[in-house]
Parts: C-alpha cells; structure tokens; sequence
C-alpha cells in the first residue's frame, strides 16, 4: 500500500456521476519513491474502498479513540441496554462497539474497510465488511438503534446513508451521530485571521486540504436538515467536545485531554454553532399513528 503522506501530494480525486451514484477514484499521477510501484489496472487507480483500506492501517492515519464523556452520556440518555445496535461506519469498533457491548446490547457493526473489521472483530465485535453504507445488508425495522459517529463528513451523498438508518430502524428507534462542526469558534478565528482553512480529517488537513478524508461539511442548521428531510422526527442538534484554552495554541497542547468545565458545556449547550467542537443529532423514526 502506498502511504497517505505519498497520497497526499501525488494523488486526487475524480468523480463521475452514474446512475444515481458518484464513481469515485483516486488518480495518481507519479510512482511513489523508493518503493516499487504496482498498478492497478491500465491507470494506476486506488479506488473509495482501497483508499480506506490504506485509511486504516499503519501506513495510514487510523484514527485510535475511544467513547468521550460527552457522547457516553448520549448514549446513556438514548440507548437502553439490550437493544439491537447498528453502528454505521463502525471502524475498529473502540468508538462505539464496546461501550454499546458492556453495556448487553446487540450490537452489529459495519465498515467498507476490511482492516478496520478485522480490528473490530479482534475485539470480539460482530463486525461484518459492506460495499456501501447506502445499501445495508438488513431488514427494515430490524434495529433499535443507529449510530453514525463521524461518519457522514466522509460522504459523497451522506443523505442516502441516512435514509438506509431510517428504513432499518423499528418505529420508535433513535438515530445518533456526530459531525465535526464547520462553525466552531476556532475554525471561525482561523478563517476570519489567518485565511486558514481546517478540515479536520488527518494531520495533514491544514498542510493539505485538498486531499483531505472529510468532503461534507455541517453547522447545526444543515445537519438538522439534513436528518429531519430523510423523516426523522424530532431532530434534536447540539453540540460538544469544545472548549476556550484546550484550543489555544500552546496552551492547549499542555491541557490536552482535559474535559471542558461545566460552565463551558452549560453555554455550549445554549450556543452549540459556536462553542461546539462537534455537534451530534439525535433523531427519531415517528411511530405509526
């Protein structure tokens, strides 16, 4: 696998439309040095699901975490122990899956990355591989729940993914994700200071946006839209994971790790546009009347 710093410089998108759905490939326009290059097909071409296979490994950024604070009491407030679990775009499962595991529920999660399932299911998740998470391999009306936790940035045509939540989930299930928010008050000094723009999917992000993983971008107003126009109602939009000195330059790399004080997350909680780092949506499939 070539390396995502080599991606980053050497190599970009194409998108063709077909059909309903994007086609899309990563064109790479000079061999990677020191390594000995192997074509795929007549064009040198990676495609989605091998950029993610490269996303997801050692050569790549894989994104290690675990469940924060802030999203742990989401699901706690929404997600009763014992439901059937879906988790869309699970990755190697430590987001998610074994908090929604110790805590009984059914859990299944899903991935285009074959590496992150593999991850996933060391930890002994049920984890299986999809094609796309426009098209779940599962019934409608088969899950209590689904999360989609910084997910949908990732997607050419997020709103599909969201429909799919929609028909799996039982009438009175609850649909949870996160975004990064485009309108966060750092993002904002950023833009307005220094002409800088951060997407925020890799380390490379501000070096070299344009290569960027996060194509899709969200403030409260947009991700509301964008989950109620698929039929969830309510949609509830607030933010979390911000903070004043932890994202300050210098100061911030020493409070690193530190949770926001309860009188930031009382505010965030009023102005989530602004103070919230991410925002989340919890939405609800209505019930039949």
């Amino acid at each position: 696998m070539m390396s995502s710093r080599w991606q980053a410089t050497h190599c970009r998108y194409e998108c063709t439309q077909t059909r309903n759905l994007p086609s899309v490939r990563l064109m790479c326009d000079a061999r990677p040095p020191h390594r000995e290059w192997q074509p795929v097909g007549q064009s040198n071409v990676t495609d989605i699901a091998e950029y993610y296979e490269t996303y997801w490994s050692d050569e790549g950024f894989y994104p290690h975490g675990g469940l924060g604070p802030e999203l742990g009491d989401i699901f706690n407030a929404h997600i009763t122990p014992g439901a059937r679990c879906l988790d869309i775009g699970c990755g190697d499962g430590r987001t998610s899956g074994l908090w929604l595991r110790d805590r009984s529920c059914e859990y299944v999660g899903v991935d285009v990355s074959a590496n992150a399932i593999r991850d996933a299911q060391a930890l002994g998740l049920n984890a299986q591989q999809i094609d796309d998470s426009s098209k779940l391999p599962f019934d409608d009306d088969s899950f209590d729940a689904v999360v989609c936790i910084e997910v949908l940035e990732h997607l050419f045509l997020p709103q599909l993914t969201v429909t799919e939540a929609y028909r799996v989930l039982r009438p009175g299930g609850v649909f949870i994700a996160t975004v990064p928010n485009v309108a966060y008050w750092r993002r904002r000094v950023d833009m307005a200071l220094f002409g800088r723009w951060n997407p925020l999917g890799d380390e490379l992000a501000v070096e070299q946006p344009w290569r960027d993983p996060h194509i899709r971008f969200f403030n409260p107003g947009s991700l509301r839209r964008l989950v109620s126009s698929t039929g969830f109602a309510p949609c509830l939009v607030n933010g979390h994971s911000g903070a004043l000195l932890r994202d300050i330059p210098w100061i911030g790399a020493r409070l690193k790790g530190r949770a926001s004080s309860k009188v930031y997350r009382a505010i965030e909680a009023r102005l989530p546009s602004l103070l919230g780092f991410r925002l989340h949506v919890v939405g609800f499939k209505p019930r039949p009347a």
